[in-house]
């Protein structure tokens, strides 16, 4: 039937015949869970290609920025020179897009680090310097999913730095009474967890995970670390974060979610190495094609991957979500299996 057609066509072709217009289910990222077939709204969202960020709200950094508690001390010390500030912005902002704006495409797990700030009682966004204010990220996300009822974030509080049994009361009564009855309980097992059981048997749409003894006691809405394993490579060579990636997914456990971290981290030497370079370009932009090809190759479901978080993510008009999102066909029955080519670019493999 295929005959004067070349592998790759004959592949696309087959798709479109068993699953139609689900052929790209990144067609409309803003709704891109609520418009999924039903087969993949069953599925439990361990079992799910979910994209999100990496350090995510560091889109307004800038060398005006404060210096932030996270920073290196001898950098807080010399909080008062501009080019150093200058210098840090360039190796401390991870994305590109405010939260509407990932919100709107497609990115669904937000990677939290917050801060206090002296002489202020708010609490903030940081990486090196300080970024958005905390309660205003919140309330974005909350008015975004009052209007698209079957999308679910996961919230991810990860880092606290200048933190206080208070501060930690403080921000987990601002989570709680920002989303109230849309946040998920805990629940020890997590196989039920499906989109159509969050958002159309309960109402259900944020997870909050806490990364804190804070929260261990007495805080049924927000969940522990270990349902949601995140181990990072800590490397800038692509080939050692693959080779770390592979075996995380290969070993990570199929009762709870899984993060992984697809993104490239310089150390101090890295930077002063690359001064006039910015983490965008050196870490981002020309590790794209790698990125991408080792993300379009995996396959979600028991055992697989789950969620992938990068950097700067609006990237090529949002490639890296889509290519995340896209790979649920994979778990569409009667699905024929993909062709993989390797292609080697700059000494490394891509898929």
């Amino acid at each position: 039937m295929y005959s004067n057609l070349s592998p790759e066509d004959e592949y696309t072709t087959k798709v479109e015949r068993i699953i139609g217009e689900n052929t790209d289910l990144t067609r409309d990222l803003e709704n891109w869970m609520t418009k999924l077939p039903q087969s993949l709204r069953s599925v439990p969202i361990i079992y799910l290609a979910l994209p999100g960020s990496h350090d995510s709200f560091t889109s307004i950094i800038n060398r005006s920025c404060e210096v932030s508690p996270d920073s290196e001390k001898i950098l807080q010390e010399l909080h008062w020179l501009i080019c150093l500030r200058g210098l840090m912005s360039q190796w401390t902002k991870t994305q590109g897009f405010s939260v509407n704006e990932q919100l709107k495409s497609g990115i669904r797990y937000f990677d939290l680090r917050v801060t206090t700030k002296k002489c202020n009682p708010n609490l903030f966004f940081c990486h090196g310097l300080y970024s958005f204010e905390v309660t205003g990220v919140l309330h974005d996300i909350a008015t975004f999913l009052e209007t698209h009822t079957q999308e679910i974030v996961i919230l991810d509080c990860q880092h606290f730095y200048g933190f206080t049994q208070e501060t930690h009361a403080i921000l987990m009564q601002t989570i709680t009474k920002i989303y109230g009855t849309k946040l998920l309980p805990y629940s020890d097992h997590m196989d039920h967890l499906s989109l159509d059981y969050m958002t159309k048997q309960f109402r259900y749409q944020v997870i909050v995970i806490y990364r804190s003894d804070a929260a261990r006691f007495g805080q049924p809405l927000l969940w522990p670390s270990a349902s949601f394993p995140n181990p990072w490579a800590d490397t800038i060579n692509p080939n050692v974060l693959f080779n770390k990636l592979d075996k995380g997914i290969k070993e990570r456990s199929p009762e709870v979610a899984f993060i992984t971290q697809c993104i490239l981290t310089p150390n101090f030497t890295d930077i002063l190495s690359n001064l006039f370079n910015t983490l965008k370009q050196k870490l981002a932009v020309e590790f794209e094609d790698l990125r991408t090809g080792w993300v379009s190759k995996q396959i979600p479901g028991r055992g697989g991957i789950n969620i992938v978080i990068g950097d700067f993510v609006d990237l090529s008009d949002n490639l890296f979500t889509k290519t995340v999102i896209n790979l649920n066909l994979k778990l569409l029955s009667d699905l024929p299996k993909p062709l993989q080519t390797v292609v080697t670019i700059n000494g490394y493999n891509r898929y």
